[in-house]
């Protein structure tokens, strides 16, 4: 297992994705993550989509492995002593619930500070913790419009959501990484940080180039076509005699080697494209020609033409295509684990995206129950027995029947 940040206690009180996200990004570099819930139900994502055991969905499962789960009252007062215990030892807590939800369940930053001075308390939000819309509720989908995704896909008609939840990946990716940043200067220093992340802002972040763009000139990109690297004819994607073909180049001299490599050599000297301006200009003549070449054969073999003559292509994957990619296998980049409860064969999981001294930073724990190790965790709290059954009988904590 990576160990990266092995010794660093992680307090969890997100749900949903990219809170969860966050922390599992943490989880898979060697950090201890307690997932804290609600004993009804817990996570929400807990129950979206097909569940089997019950509690177990896919979604729940696929960012929560390498963690535990301590299923507890929140608003009763054993429960808020449990947990102000478990402050006190914490390095990190991660929330993202609405802004002043902790403030009424007594662990915000300043309760958490009084607890542990050096904690660095990572909040993520919407549109941040202050502010005149800090008080309104963010989903992916929202922020996507929010920040001016939706306009930079899709095509000039309709503007179109990012087929995934890219707003909160990303936020789970930069608020993991401002966590990190802020362990090592309370390593160095002593001192604690309150991170204060906006879903609003890290999709502009990510957005990248269009803001830049617009900050730079004041001019907004125009809404792209349905092939929007197609502003070049020897860019953009073509449907093959089998399957779709993804190419990038974006240069005369990556144009070049193209026609080379597909037998047309004449193009180079052709006055319509003999430069980069022309390629653009005749970026529907070039397309053209070069989709009558691809149409003849699949796009792999073209693939492999290309790649051989330094021309940047791949070819479009679904998911059951990419997860057997030779390259994924080679670097072990998606792991498995026998034991995931419910399940009678192994499940497989992504990594942090990244190796470590050449290990993947892939789970090795299986995702928690709900309260799977409510009991051990009050154990290292010095909790005898008989007070966590009290706990248990009076609903303050939960957990399995058998754990």
């Amino acid at each position: 297992m990576v160990n990266l940040l092995e010794g660093v206690s992680v307090l969890d009180f997100t749900h949903v994705h990219a809170g969860p996200l966050c922390t599992y990004q943490l989880a898979l570099m060697g950090a201890s993550v307690l997932k804290v819930e609600s004993p009804d139900g817990g996570d929400q994502m807990r129950q979206m989509g097909r569940s089997h055991p019950p509690g177990m969905s896919p979604g729940f499962m696929g960012q929560n492995a390498n963690k535990r789960s301590l299923a507890i009252d929140l608003k009763s007062d054993d429960g808020r002593a449990v947990i102000k215990q478990l402050i006190a030892k914490a390095d990190v807590v991660v929330v993202n619930m609405r802004p002043g939800t902790m403030e009424r369940l007594g662990i915000d930053y300043d309760a958490c500070r009084e607890l542990k001075p050096a904690i660095v308390y990572c909040a993520i939000s919407g549109y941040g913790q202050e502010g005149p819309e800090s008080g309104r509720p963010a989903m992916d989908h929202l922020m996507q419009g929010e920040s001016g995704m939706f306009l930079a896909t899709g095509t000039s008609e309709q503007p179109v959501r990012v087929g995934f939840a890219i707003v909160d990946a990303s936020t789970a990716v930069i608020a993991s990484s401002a966590i990190n940043a802020a362990l090592l200067r309370a390593q160095r220093t002593g001192e604690g940080a309150f991170l204060d992340v906006s879903m609003l802002e890290c999709a502009m972040t990510v957005m990248g180039l269009n803001y830049y763009n617009y900050l730079a000139t004041g001019v907004v990109n125009p809404r792209p076509g349905p092939n929007p690297l197609a502003s070049i004819g020897s860019a953009g994607t073509w449907e093959c005699a089998e399957g779709t073909l993804l190419v990038n180049a974006n240069s005369f001299r990556a144009f070049t080697r193209m026609a080379q490599a597909v037998g047309r050599a004449d193009l180079i000297d052709d006055p319509r494209f003999d430069s980069i301006q022309k390629l653009s200009i005749n970026s529907a003549e070039l397309r053209s020609i070069f989709g009558a070449i691809f149409e003849t054969e699949p796009a792999a073999h073209w693939d492999r033409v290309l790649t051989d003559a330094g021309v940047p292509s791949g070819t479009l994957k679904a998911p059951p295509d990419t997860v057997e990619h030779a390259q994924l296998a080679f670097r072990k980049s998606i792991g498995s684990i026998d034991n995931v409860p419910g399940r009678t064969e192994a499940l497989r999981f992504l990594g942090a995206g990244f190796l470590v001294d050449g290990s993947p930073t892939t789970p090795a724990e299986s995702p928690p129950l709900l309260g799977q190790h409510s009991r051990m965790v009050l154990k290292e709290l010095g909790y005898s027995s008989e007070a966590i059954d009290c706990f248990i009988r009076d609903k303050v904590v939960s957990c399995p029947a058998d754990a």
